[in-house]
């Protein structure tokens, strides 16, 4: 079997991913950019290279939705070591308040 350099491409994009190294992604996107120029004509061989793109689609969103779900919750963590909580009440309408301070008791 020959070995195709966009099929091993975008296998070590998706690993790439899947690892979690995310800052390596700017420099596969380049090489990436420069191997779709020289992009087969043969339609078997697209459909084969669409499928495994997709699936790196795939992962790639997944990454986004949990570096969004990170970001979210250090902001949560930023937001109670300043000391404010963000609360719903009875009608879901968001409010920010301080936490009463815990009662000291001495022994």
């Amino acid at each position: 079997m020959v070995s195709d350099p966009l099929v091993s491409l975008l296998d070590e994009i998706r690993q790439t991913v899947t690892a979690g190294d995310l800052a390596a992604l700017p420099g596969l996107e380049t090489r990436l950019a420069e191997a779709l120029e020289r992009l087969p004509r043969d339609p078997a061989r697209l459909i084969a290279l669409r499928r495994r793109a997709e699936g790196n689609l795939a992962c790639l969103a997944a990454a986004a939705r949990g570096v969004r779900a990170a970001r979210r919750r250090l902001d949560e963590i930023r937001q109670t070591a300043s000391g404010t909580v963000v609360v719903y009440d009875g009608r879901g309408r968001r409010a920010e308040t301080r936490p009463e301070a815990t009662p000291r008791h001495r022994l």
